[in-house]
C-alpha cells in the first residue's frame, strides 16, 4: 500500500470509529483528523467534506459486501441447499471479518431513518439490494422444489435479512465467554444456517441436507 492509500484507510476507519460512538451528526471533521492522526488539510486532500466520507463508507458496504454476496450466489454451482449455505458463510465470514463496516451501515441507517433524504434513501436501496439477493435464492428454490411452495419469498427474504442483522448485532454487542471460542462460533452459525433453511425446505425436496431434514422430520414427530 502507498502512503496516500493507508492515510484514506485511516481517515475512514476513524470516521466508522467516531459514527458508531457519537453518530454521523454527532461527529466532527476536526475529530475525524485528530483521531486519524492527520491534519484537517490532509482530511481534505482525501475528501471535501464530512458526505464524501460517509459516500465512501457506502461505496465500501455495497461493492465488498452486497455486490461479492450476489455475485458468490450467482457464480455458485448447486442445488438451493449448496447456493444458500454459500450465502450464508460468505455474509457470516465477511461480518466477523470486517465488523465496523457492518455496524456502522446498521447505526447510519437507524440514525437517518424518516429523514427523508439522499443518504436515507440511498441506504435502504443498498439494504434493499440484499434482502433482493435473498429473495431471488429462495424464489429459484421454489421453481426448483426445493423450497416448498406455499412460501412467501418476499416475506421470507424480510426474515432472513433481519434475522442476519439482529444475529450480527449480538454477535458484536453481547460480552459472552462462549463467543471466544472458535467452536462454539461456529456452531452457533450452523444451527441459525440449518434453523433458517428449516423454515423453508420442502420436506419432500431430494436437495434437503441431511442436517435440515432431521430437524423437520424432529419437528413434525413433536406436532404429533
Amino acid at each position: 500500500m502507498n502512503s496516500r492509500h493507508d492515510l484514506k484507510e485511516k481517515l475512514l476507519g476513524a470516521s466508522m470509529r467516531l459514527f458508531l460512538r457519537k453518530g454521523y451528526a454527532g461527529t466532527t471533521v476536526n475529530e475525524i483528523a485528530t483521531l486519524a492522526g492527520v491534519s484537517k488539510g490532509g482530511l481534505y486532500w482525501h475528501f471535501k467534506s464530512k458526505e464524501e466520507i460517509i459516500d465512501a463508507i457506502l461505496d465500501r458496504y455495497h461493492d465488498q459486501f452486497v455486490e461479492e454476496v450476489t455475485k458468490k450466489v450467482k457464480d455458485c454451482d448447486g442445488d438451493f441447499v449448496t447456493k444458500f449455505r454459500a450465502f450464508y458463510r460468505f455474509s457470516t465470514e465477511f461480518a466477523r471479518d470486517n465488523r465496523e463496516l457492518l455496524l456502522v451501515f446498521t447505526t447510519l441507517l437507524v440514525e437517518f431513518a424518516g429523514t427523508e433524504t439522499e443518504l436515507e434513501r440511498r441506504m435502504k436501496r443498498i439494504h434493499d439490494a440484499y434482502t433482493l439477493t435473498i429473495q431471488s435464492l429462495l424464489e429459484e428454490g421454489i421453481r426448483d422444489g426445493a423450497v416448498a411452495k406455499e412460501i412467501d419469498p418476499i416475506i421470507y427474504a424480510r426474515i432472513f435479512s433481519s434475522t442476519l442483522v439482529g444475529s450480527q448485532l449480538q454477535w458484536y454487542l453481547g460480552d459472552w465467554e462462549d463467543d471466544s471460542d472458535p467452536a462454539y462460533s461456529r456452531r452457533h452459525a450452523i444451527t441459525q444456517r440449518d434453523a433458517l433453511l428449516k423454515l423453508v425446505l420442502s420436506p419432500d425436496s431430494s436437495t434437503t441436507s441431511g442436517a435440515a431434514k432431521t430437524s423437520i422430520r424432529a419437528g413434525k414427530r413433536r406436532k404429533r
